[in-house]
């Protein structure tokens, strides 16, 4: 699979549980919302080979395309001042983060690495990356361009969704272990104090995807269950997971199967931007933060 959404939750195929047939279409996939809370900067094929970065309002108008280049998208972010879309950008085997305005223009490179996950920190100071396979790779993290690196995990285990806490003195990671099990666990940026924040049976789904809230004390996630044989029973819920307890809530509940996945907080902490699937291709919606009031954005 060459798609960025392929390494954003590769954990399905790793785990063995994912759709046998091609995923529906994407209208509106991987959504990060702007610091400002006016913003929602989200990727889409379109019916194209590659994703491709868009913005959309939060209210659902002034969708515009960001891109359109023939290099595979990873998950957008924001710069603090909510003027500037960052986003991996895959050539080869080197990732590139990269800017573009919001308000459209040329995008630029950031940096290189040889890595599979390029993730900036909230004040664009710092980066976090990956070095080596999903299921064997170590966590680094270094200056903006990429010097000074510090290995803050060993190869034992597989590290993938890095997120980094607001006040970037953490980060939340999805992390599978020799076993196949994955949980979300939360460290230092140093690596120290590292521990499972999720502690999910099999029957609740996979936890990854972690999420800040802006206040940093709770951690949205998404876990899900997906079959292979019988892709229509695949079903994932958003949860939100207190950092001090590690307690887990459910926000919604499902009539039928279908796939919320990959939260994203708005900077007020009242409202959840996710992707998905219930129209039959997947969309971005928006729901309150504790899973009240869902309502669709791209369409």
């Amino acid at each position: 699979m060459k798609r960025s959404l392929a390494w954003a939750l590769v954990l399905v195929a790793v785990a063995g549980s994912a759709a046998a047939q091609p995923p529906a279409p994407r209208n509106g996939s991987l959504p990060f919302v702007s610091p400002d809370g006016r913003w929602i900067a989200f990727c889409a094929d379109r019916g194209a080979p590659v994703y491709q970065i868009y913005v959309i309002g939060a209210d659902g108008s002034g969708e515009r395309k960001l891109t359109d280049s023939a290099d595979d998208k990873h998950t957008p972010d924001w710069s603090a001042d909510s003027k500037t879309v960052r986003y991996g950008s895959e050539r080869g085997d080197t990732t590139a983060l990269c800017a573009v305005a919001a308000a459209g223009g040329p995008p630029r490179t950031l940096m290189a690495l040889r890595a599979k996950t390029i993730c900036a920190s909230p004040d664009g100071r710092r980066v976090a990356w990956t070095v080596g396979e999903w299921t064997r790779n170590r966590i680094l993290v270094g200056a903006a361009d990429g010097s000074g690196a510090t290995a803050i995990t060993d190869s034992s285990a597989g590290y993938f969704n890095i997120a980094w806490a607001p006040d970037g003195r953490q980060i939340a990671v999805t992390r599978i272990d020799s076993t196949r099990d994955l949980q979300v666990w939360v460290m230092n940026v140093d690596g120290s104090r590292a521990r499972a924040l999720t502690h999910f049976p099999k029957s609740d789904g996979r936890p990854q995807w972690p999420a800040w809230s802006p206040d940093g004390k709770a951690i949205a996630v998404q876990a899900g269950t997906y079959n292979r044989e019988k892709p229509e029973l695949n079903d994932a819920y958003i949860w939100v997971i207190d950092v001090a307890s590690g307690k887990p809530t459910r926000l919604t509940t499902h009539g039928k199967p279908r796939l919320d996945e990959t939260p994203s907080w708005f900077p007020d902490g009242r409202q959840i931007a996710f992707q998905s699937d219930r129209t039959g291709r997947m969309e971005i919606w928006v729901m309150n933060a504790d899973g009240t009031h869902e309502r669709q954005v791209t369409k």
